[in-house]
């Protein structure tokens, strides 16, 4: 017969056991809230499919949608939208707006290709009908083994939001689905400063974008935003003859689909000559601040919570050594580093190239609050 004594400590163990197992799991876990909200145990309530979508397939890992359904207006409202299904996002250059950081697809969807990155599964038009009949899936100024984990392959497929297609996850994994897979739940907000992560997964890494370095806000750049609350972006001013951006830094990313666009490809002049072949990225501003640069934010002084010059401007972005979040810049050196963002957003805008901004609406002379170009170049 069982002693009560070895009842009681077999319960004992028990209670340890789960009590280690949940303290665990809240430990390691980065996403909070209702298991529902993403997953699903029988994709079936009242008789009707619990996916996004309303598919009646059942996905993987029990989840009730892909990328770009649990990242739309109809997903969880925890997931940040960057696809607009029906509704236009309401955006505005120089004010808080509805769009996270990297932009909505929306544009691209339901406007024109120009607008955004054509990404499989959103609805875009595959391949891009501006590029696709010089480029097919090609992205513009790719180039092969750019940098030391560059990529290595020919785009014989659409771009996607993740892998080797794409730009989230692991990107030796062709399926998107693999190469994110248990990033969400391992998620680590690595600020660049405090050095508390290795860069070696996704889930530590920048916004799940493999090696990438910076310090993410807390609500995607959707407000407040302010020159105390943006993401902070990880740049290193570049040596123009080593001719590839440093490997953690948000330019590379761009880099390892458009490399010739931080590439040095004639022998002169080159990137920093002048006049340039191209826009200068990985160039810090603090370089140049005796000239009209050295007067930040320039027209857009007053806006987003800025009231000085030199004061951080959200809309017209810059990068910095630590990767940090910075209210100041043009205070020391590495502090005001050019980027392929500070133009661009990653995902899509109302304007062509995906812009931040109405190109077409610049005129050197003007006072054009609706033109981020003179941010910088503020004696225009």
């Amino acid at each position: 017969m069982i002693s009560r004594k070895l009842i009681y400590l077999f319960l004992c163990s028990l209670i340890f056991m789960f009590l280690s197992f949940f303290i665990n799991v809240k430990i390691s876990k980065a996403l909070e809230g209702a298991c529902g909200a993403c997953h699903t145990m029988h994709n079936s309530q009242g008789g009707l499919p619990m996916r996004f979508d309303n598919e009646t397939q059942p996905l993987r890992a029990l989840v009730r949608g892909d990328c770009v359904y649990c990242h739309s207006d109809t997903g969880p409202k925890e997931a940040p939208t960057v696809v607009s299904m029906e509704n236009m996002p309401n955006y505005t250059f120089g004010s808080e707006d509805e769009v996270t950081a990297g932009g909505d697809f929306y544009w691209v969807i339901k406007e024109d290709d120009a607008k955004g990155h054509n990404v499989n599964g959103t609805g875009a038009t595959l391949p891009d009908s501006k590029i696709g009949p010089n480029l097919n899936y090609k992205p513009p100024g790719y180039m092969k083994n750019y940098g030391s984990k560059g990529r290595d392959h020919d785009w014989d497929k659409p771009l996607t939001c993740a892998g080797k297609y794409g730009c989230h996850g692991y990107i030796d994994k062709e399926d998107p689905f693999a190469a994110i897979s248990g990033a969400h739940h391992a998620n680590k907000n690595c600020n660049s400063t405090a050095g508390n992560c290795n860069y070696n997964t996704p889930a530590e890494s920048y916004r799940f974008l493999l090696g990438i370095k910076g310090t993410e806000d807390p609500n995607w750049e959707l407000g407040p935003l302010d020159k105390d609350h943006h993401n902070g972006y990880y740049a290193v001013d570049a040596d123009p003859d080593n001719g590839t951006a440093d490997e953690h830094s948000i330019n590379y990313l761009c880099g390892e689909c458009h490399g010739q666009f931080h590439s040095e490809t004639e022998s002169s002049p080159d990137w920093y000559a002048s006049p340039w072949l191209r826009h200068p990225t990985d160039y810090d501003m603090n370089r140049v601040s005796s000239k009209e640069y050295g007067n930040y934010p320039g027209i857009f002084n007053g806006t987003l919570g800025t009231s000085n010059i030199g004061d951080y401007f959200a809309e017209v972005p810059v990068g910095n050594k630590d990767g940090a979040v910075l209210s100041q810049v043009l205070q020391n050196p590495d502090d005001a580093i050019v980027l392929c963002i500070s133009c661009h957003r990653a995902h899509a805008t109302p304007y062509d190239d995906i812009l931040r901004w109405d190109y077409s609406s610049c005129t050197a002379g003007s006072q054009n609050t609706n033109c981020g170009c003179f941010a910088c170049h503020t004696s225009k």
